[in-house]
């Protein structure tokens, strides 16, 4: 995992994210979400948790974004990040 600046929850919404999908997926979940922080924030800028969870909502299925944001809302300062 690359070496992110993390602001608030987000890297516990981070771990969350990724434990919440199925075993099977969790490793292209992990390497796709970290493609995803390295593209827009890189090791240097800070990821809050808003940003994490647009990135979040822009990216996963919408099949599977409900049950996203349900596992990662307990986690979230602000509750209504997770509203879709």
């Amino acid at each position: 995992m690359p070496n992110f600046k993390w602001a608030g929850n987000a890297e516990a919404i981070y771990e969350k994210s990724i434990s919440a999908t199925p075993f099977l997926f969790r490793s292209n979940t992990r390497d796709g979400l970290d493609t995803l922080l390295m593209e827009r924030f890189g090791e240097k800028k800070k990821i809050t948790e808003a940003a994490l969870v647009e990135i979040i909502k822009e990216n996963t299925p919408q099949a599977f974004l409900g049950r996203g944001m349900k596992a990662i809302a307990p986690l979230l300062t602000d509750p209504s990040l997770a509203d879709l």
